[in-house]
């Protein structure tokens, strides 16, 4: 996983800082993954990094950007200025006061392709709208109410119920982030490269496999990738 928001910052900067005929050399892949509760889309998208060597860039690292308070400003002024100068209420989102959602929408688009020159595999947060049309992969993986349920009652000791309208609910949510911020929908299949039903593989590494095979077959990384853990 990656480390702190400050971290992040820091090899976006660097990242950016290749002449771009280097960066292009040796930029790692991008994999935009989007998932339904309980579909096992998280444990997925760690897999997919730790077998291609990248980071797994989570919501709460994105978020983290703004809210962790060791974010220097010297280092988003900087990062700002390499991605078409963003206005100054980023420095207000990073130093935790209130921003709007138009305002939040754009620095999340700041950070997102920022991390598309770091590469690394991006959970959620519209990242497959944002990076839309660029040389990355765009995975969703999905589920129907009643297996993520079963997965997910299995995984927090809950019970079914519980479990069915936490996945509804958080389904829910997620449609309606997307839509509010991006105006796009969140089941739209065209907006992704690969989609997952995960209901009947048994073994979650399968779906890895497949995640890997579409990501040498879009051409974005010809190194081996690391065997996977039994």
């Amino acid at each position: 996983m990656a480390g702190s928001a400050q971290g992040v910052i820091e090899s976006i900067v660097r990242a950016l800082e290749q002449p771009p005929a280097v960066a292009r050399q040796v930029r790692k892949p991008v994999i935009t993954i989007s998932r339904t509760t309980g579909s096992g889309g998280d444990k997925i998208s760690e897999a997919v990094a730790e077998r291609l060597g990248i980071e797994c860039y989570d919501k709460e690292i994105i978020n983290g950007i703004a809210a962790e308070a060791n974010v220097s400003r010297n280092l988003m002024e900087n990062l700002t200025e390499r991605l078409d100068a963003v206005d100054a209420w980023i420095y207000s989102a990073v130093f935790g006061k209130h921003v709007s959602r138009d305002e939040y929408a754009h620095f999340l688009s700041v950070v997102i392709r920022g991390l598309y020159h770091t590469g690394g595999v991006i959970v959620g947060r519209g990242s497959h709208v944002i990076l839309a049309g660029r040389d990355v992969l765009r995975v969703r993986i999905v589920g129907s109410v009643e297996a993520c349920a079963t997965r997910l009652s299995e995984q927090q000791g809950t019970s079914y119920a519980e479990a069915k309208r936490e996945v509804q609910n958080s389904n829910k949510r997620r449609g309606k982030f997307v839509w509010d911020i991006f105006h796009s929908r969140y089941n739209d299949p065209t907006n992704f490269d690969l989609i997952v039903n995960t209901d009947y593989f048994r073994r979650l590494d399968d779906v890895v496999e497949l995640v890997l095979h579409a990501v040498r077959a879009r051409g974005l990384d010809r190194r081996p990738t690391k065997t996977a853990a039994k």
